[in-house]
């Protein structure tokens, strides 16, 4: 690999690791305001949020990689244009496919990381994030159990505990709205928390039911010891749900369930995916290469032109922009899965025009 193939790669790479720090920073103060709720009202350990803050970057990444790589490409020949780099390379015997060689290395390199994610890691991480953020909502153990403060769990259950110890729970207070027509209130000093693969119970000592019978009699019944199911009956199992397409492996795509009526009714949404997860790593080569034979089309100016800026980040975001509303409509219409390929085909199309430009130039 000559000199010059090295010094580009390594422009290249430093740039997108940069885009890349700063955009999944971005993207992660985004998403901590959407799980602060969570993390605050169940009062969950930092770990965990650190833990759905990871699992929902691959789902991100493949988006980001061709925006990434195409303004590291733009900020590295800018500037190399600017310091009149790429001129003394032309006169050195460099042709601008010597130039396009390690770019499109480059390109390729990122489009391979970016099958990886979409075609392995992306899928496995976005069900492991809906298991996690599932169990989060649905747990009952006594670490969301938070003390001095009222906790709903599901639609029928409010609990509050004044105090939560070594030896369990103390002066437990318990709403149970499961029966409309009969509400009733459980008062106990003391209570435990029982944990099981299929059911969460409570187990409260030395306390008392407080319920309306059908003439609206107020009925109270003292206890030594109540067991209390705190599992809600609609609550079905995470294994028993349906997966949406992105949470699917490529060969539970191809092989929907026969005899699953959800799967019947996105068998277009099953197929888009699959071609979507193809062209993804795709793009980051199309992007790139029209973006750096765009601004090696440019003629040299001494001083950085805005409009050019403007006009290569114009079309960065209308290429996304393309990609998104072609990733919608193949979804939705039927046989149209191939529409996922449109913003490699147009990025084919208009590297035409520029090569030709570039050539003139």
């Amino acid at each position: 690999m000559k000199l010059v193939d090295k010094y580009i790669l390594k422009q290249l790479l430093n740039n997108s690791i940069l885009i890349l720090i700063l955009i999944i920073s971005l993207f992660c103060l985004a998403k901590s305001v959407q799980l602060v709720e969570l993390m605050v009202g169940r009062g969950l350990p930092f770990i965990i949020f650190i833990k759905l803050i990871l699992l929902s970057l691959p789902q991100i990444i493949p988006v980001l990689l061709p925006v990434i790589v195409s303004l590291s490409i733009f900020f590295v020949f800018s500037r190399m244009q600017t310091d009149k780099e790429l001129v003394i390379l032309q006169s050195s015997s460099f042709s601008i496919f010597d130039i396009l060689k390690p770019t499109l290395f480059f390109s390729v390199i990122v489009s391979l990381v970016s099958a990886y994610f979409t075609l392995y890691q992306s899928p496995k991480s976005n069900e492991n994030f809906k298991k996690l953020l599932y169990s989060l909502k649905n747990d009952y153990s006594s670490t969301l159990l938070q003390e001095g403060t009222f906790n709903t769990f599901g639609k029928n259950f409010t609990i509050f505990v004044k105090e939560r110890k070594s030896d369990g729970l103390h002066n437990v207070f318990i709403h149970d709205t499961r029966d409309q027509e009969s509400t009733s209130t459980l008062i106990a000093k003391k209570g435990k928390l029982i944990t099981t693969k299929n059911a969460t119970k409570i187990l409260l000592e030395k306390g008392s039911q407080h319920f309306q019978s059908k003439e609206k009699k107020l009925s109270v019944l003292y206890f030594d010891e109540y067991l209390l199911d705190i599992n809600q009956n609609e609550n079905k199992s995470f294994l028993d749900r349906w997966k949406s397409p992105a949470e699917r492996t490529l060969y539970e795509l191809k092989n929907p369930d026969p005899e699953s009526r959800d799967d019947l009714l996105n068998l277009q949404a099953f197929k888009a995916e699959i071609t979507l997860r193809y062209a993804m790593p795709l793009n980051v080569i199309g992007f790139s290469l029209l973006v750096l034979f765009i601004v090696l089309s440019f003629n040299f100016h001494r001083n950085e032109n805005i409009l050019r800026t403007v006009f290569v980040f114009a079309t960065i975001i209308s290429l996304q922009v393309i990609s998104i509303v072609s990733s919608n409509f193949s979804i939705k219409g039927s046989e149209m899965e191939n529409l996922n390929f449109f913003p490699l085909f147009f990025c084919f199309l208009s590297l035409i025009f520029f090569i030709i430009r570039v050539k003139k130039i």
